[in-house]
């Protein structure tokens, strides 16, 4: 070996030393970058609480880019934890299990690691991982509709922060119960807790903080129609978030300065900075963000009296509308599917362990079985040698009772036997079963479409037909007016009728379980016409397609949506489409 190979050999350790303690000083305060926690976890002890560390912190790193990844990171964080009893371990990676349901939409799955983690927090007694939790609680029980749980769960994170004396959490659980008041409506409690917030996050000198209050407060006055105020904290709030180079936020506040311009009429003003929002949002692959400026844009063209542009710029809003539409589809069967091998995995393990401490018990029961025979073996010897001839008696019975012994024993791992083939065989049963439901619930989807897609087709060759029998009426035939009108009266009737919309409705319900009863708990009074849309705006359906199916023009679609909006008491920022989205 050369002097060289054998010097670089001499020094690697102490290099590799450099490189475990230097990187993360690198990033002090911060959690050290993905590629570092890589290279430490590589090194670290297969079996070592700093190995669950290092795995919960690679979970928090996946979490919004790759959540399947970020699953896989906090399962294996959680096992090693639950292995090694290290309750802190435990209580991190359900937390962040709950984070990667929560960012699938399983919101019952999240409650549950939630309150896993709430519970072994609570034990340790540790303020800080409680209070975490319980703001994370409230955004589950937000987006599920319980606002009162969350509006509590968000409180009992302030109770704890402040006990603490821990000024940037008490700050956040602020914006969040500021945040619920305004969607409630109460608007002088909302800006008391989002001004306190924002005093914390001055002292703290927070900028990020500071962005997010800003922008809260913004939407409050915008609320209120006190445009000039909202116009204030929303462009505070992208000055800072310049300043920060943070480009998605800076996106949503562009958009919003331009709903202020153009709520107050200043449509050029509106226009360009409309405009910037979507070229950001274009540049960073935000689709989602560029379908809304494109929206907001055609808004401000309509406002212009230039119809054409506002019809082009919806036009590419609806493309970009079905692509993402197409992409989320997918990206949610992939989640979906993962969820689900995930959820058969655990319940596979749960089966193993099981079977693990039944073989044991017969291991220890066998061993003492045994034992027991020695004994019984040891005993007779010993008194045979005494009472040979008095005793035989004694000894063939003790035989008897030794081969009933043996027998049992057989008769006992039998039964064992026959208990685990008949475990296997329900678990196969049960997965066969799950995987016949999966089948059934694609059909039933198809099925769905294919009937709203009837119905569609049905509702315009009845339009075109009605169109043509009033071409044929103005022509002034009188033979033929009375005929023509019947005519009309029948194909009128013909869109009144329900026996479609039942059809429907059956197909769908057994898509949408809940939908139609939570929409009736939660809204009684809703019309069967506004249920029909509602269902409709569930299936994600666009305007031309709903007016088909309902037999209404798109002008009458947006009266009837605007009516349902205010019979829901929507507030402005909240989406109709979402409100729908989360039912059921």
């Amino acid at each position: 070996m050369s002097v060289i190979r054998r010097h670089h050999l001499t020094f690697l350790p102490a290099i590799i030393l450099i490189i475990w303690l230097v990187l993360p000083a690198l990033v002090v305060g911060q959690i050290p970058s993905k590629e570092v926690l890589l290279l430490q976890l590589q090194v670290a002890k297969k079996e070592d609480t700093l190995r669950v560390k290092r795995l919960n912190q690679l979970a928090q790193w996946y979490l919004k880019t790759q959540p399947d990844t970020s699953l896989r990171y906090a399962q294996e964080a959680l096992q090693l934890a639950k292995k090694l009893k290290d309750k802190p371990g435990q209580a991190l990676g359900l937390y962040y299990l709950g984070q990667v349901y929560y960012s699938h939409s399983n919101f019952n799955q999240a409650i549950n690691q939630y309150l896993a983690a709430l519970e072994l927090y609570q034990q340790a007694k540790n303020g800080v991982g409680q209070a975490q939790v319980h703001n994370a609680l409230g955004q589950v029980y937000y987006y599920s509709s319980q606002i009162s749980s969350s509006l509590k769960a968000h409180q009992q994170a302030l109770n704890l922060y402040q006990k603490l004396q821990n000024k940037r959490g008490e700050a956040e659980a602020l914006g969040y119960i500021g945040h619920i008041y305004e969607k409630k409506s109460d608007y002088a409690q909302a800006l008391t807790y989002q001004r306190n917030a924002l005093k914390i996050y001055e002292a703290l000198d927070d900028k990020t903080g500071l962005s997010k209050i800003y922008d809260n407060l913004g939407s409050i006055y915008e609320d209120q129609e006190n445009y000039e105020k909202a116009f204030e904290y929303f462009d505070k709030a992208y000055q800072v978030n310049k300043a920060l180079n943070n480009q998605l936020e800076m996106i949503v506040n562009l958009n919003d300065l331009g709903d202020i311009y153009r709520k107050q009429g200043e449509y050029q003003q509106a226009l360009t900075h409309t405009r910037q929002a979507c070229d950001l949002a274009k540049q960073l692959n935000q689709k989602y963000q560029v379908r809304s400026a494109l929206r907001d844009l055609a808004k401000t063209y309509v406002l212009l009296k230039d119809y054409q542009k506002a019809h082009e710029l919806l036009e590419q809003s609806y493309l970009l509308y079905s692509e993402i539409y197409d992409e989320e589809s997918a990206r949610q069967i992939a989640r979906m599917q993962t969820l689900y091998e995930t959820s058969q995995k655990e319940k596979q393990i749960a089966v193993l362990e099981k079977d693990q401490k039944i073989a044991l018990i017969f291991r220890y029961l066998f061993a003492g079985g045994a034992l027991m025979l020695l004994v019984i073996g040891w005993v007779i010897f010993s008194r045979q040698r005494l009472r040979i001839k008095s005793n035989r008696e004694i000894i063939e019975q003790n035989k008897r009772i030794y081969e009933a012994q043996q027998a049992l024993v057989q008769t006992e791992l039998e039964n064992t036997q026959l208990n685990e083939q008949k475990l296997k065989t329900e678990l196969e049963n049960k997965q066969l079963k799950e995987q016949n439901l999966q089948a059934e619930l694609e059909a039933k989807s198809k099925e769905l479409t294919t009937h709203a897609l009837h119905i569609i087709q049905k509702n315009k060759m009845l339009e075109g037909l009605k169109d043509r029998l009033r071409d044929i009426k103005r022509q002034d035939k009188k033979d033929a007016n009375k005929q023509i009108q019947q005519a009309i009266n029948m194909i009128n009737y013909s869109f009144s009728m329900d026996k479609d919309w039942d059809d429907f409705k059956k197909v769908f319900e057994e898509v949408h379980q809940a939908f139609f009863t939570q929409l009736q708990e939660k809204h009684p009074d809703l019309t069967p016409a506004e249920t029909r849309l509602c269902a409709l705006l569930k299936l994600k359906l666009n305007s031309k397609d709903i007016a088909a199916i309902m037999g209404i023009s798109q002008d009458s679609l947006r009266i009837a949506r605007y009516r349902l909006r205010k019979k829901l008491q929507l507030p402005k920022e909240i989406k109709l489409n979402n409100f729908v989205a989360h039912i059921g």
